[in-house]
């Protein structure tokens, strides 16, 4: 596996910053991103994705959110801006978990930046995880994002992931279906889902 993937640290890649542009929600946002870092050229279409569907399925996000393998932090930091939530966003590469510390303070969002592999650093309990899963580092990471989120959510709280068909959506929400009490579809369009899995009360 090559280790100049967004889901590894390799220094020596980051050669040239750039600065994208988001309005989303009536707000504008602005990110720095580096060489190595996933989607670096602009916003991901599928986190843009799942950030609409998120406001508009859901009545109110609030309580902790944890934006889980958060790149340089557009979705935390979105939601940060425009709901009553306490953000924490985690990546196992520790320079995106630094690009997305310096795109809260651009953005004036509260936000606190963890550097973990999966949850192994994470010692928090969370009301909701969003997660764009890291579909080149394979199924049994994925697998174990979804099972550790599972355990690190409150009774009740979801675990919200855009996944593409191609990239195993079928077979994810068959996985889903076996660790969460429910797996729902909110969207599906063009071969994109947004899930929500849900814990038992």
């Amino acid at each position: 596996m090559s280790t100049n993937q967004y889901f590894h640290e390799n220094t020596a890649v980051l050669a040239r910053e750039r600065r994208l542009e988001l309005k989303i929600f009536g707000k504008n946002f602005t990110f720095w991103a580096n060489n190595g870092l996933f989607s670096c050229d602009k916003i991901d279409a599928a986190s843009i994705i799942l950030m609409n569907v998120l406001m508009e399925s859901i009545p109110s996000l609030t309580g902790k959110l944890l934006d889980l393998g958060c790149g340089y932090g557009p979705i935390g930091v979105v939601l940060g801006k425009v709901c009553p939530i306490q953000v924490i966003m985690s990546d196992v590469n520790s320079i995106a978990v630094e690009y997305a510390a310096k795109n809260a303070r651009l953005n004036l969002v509260e936000a606190t930046c963890i550097h973990s592999d999966g949850f192994e650093s994470l010692p928090f309990i969370y009301d909701n995880i969003v997660l764009n899963p890291p579909i080149h580092a394979g199924k049994d990471v994925m697998y174990r994002l979804y099972h550790g989120a599972a355990q690190h959510l409150v009774p009740g709280g979801a675990l919200y992931i855009v996944i593409q068909k191609k990239h195993g959506a079928e077979s994810t929400m068959k996985a889903l279906a076996e660790i969460f009490c429910e797996c729902r579809i909110l969207y599906k369009k063009k071969g994109v889902y947004v899930l929500q899995c849900v814990t038992d009360e």
